[in-house]
């Protein structure tokens, strides 16, 4: 089984996460699945999230034309992206829509991935829609 890793990207130190929307991708980097959430304040397209990530992890990548972001990593697959929202109130973390970019994520297995994994929104519903 691969590991599953979750890395939110939100505004400043003390953020809530009461209230929170915003975009996410779906990776898979050798054996691990990573999640990568993010304010829409800090990354209005899933290509800056990725760029991101990309940069934290010494990752080789480039802007091309069109704002389209090439990498060089032959383990790192893009599975696609979508659209998050989490609720304080309901416990719940919702996932739908794709990514322009990307595509839909992978929706097979995900609630229960998410529920393995060690996040601030550990023990909330997943809902897919």
């Amino acid at each position: 089984m691969s590991e599953i890793v979750v890395r939110i990207y939100l505004q400043g130190e003390g953020a809530s996460w009461a209230k929170i929307e915003g975009k996410f991708l779906q990776l898979q980097l050798g054996t691990s699945e990573i999640l990568l959430f993010a304010a829409p304040e800090l990354y209005a397209y899933h290509n800056q999230i990725l760029a991101r990530f990309l940069q934290e992890r010494s990752i080789p990548h480039k802007w091309a034309e069109q704002g389209k972001l090439e990498y060089d990593c032959s383990e790192l697959l893009v599975i696609g992206g979508g659209r998050f929202r989490v609720s304080l109130t309901d416990r719940t973390l919702t996932l739908w829509d794709n990514s322009q970019a990307y595509g839909r994520f992978r929706a097979s297995g995900l609630e229960q991935k998410i529920a393995l994994a060690s996040h601030p929104w550990s023990g909330y519903t997943v809902r897919i829609s």
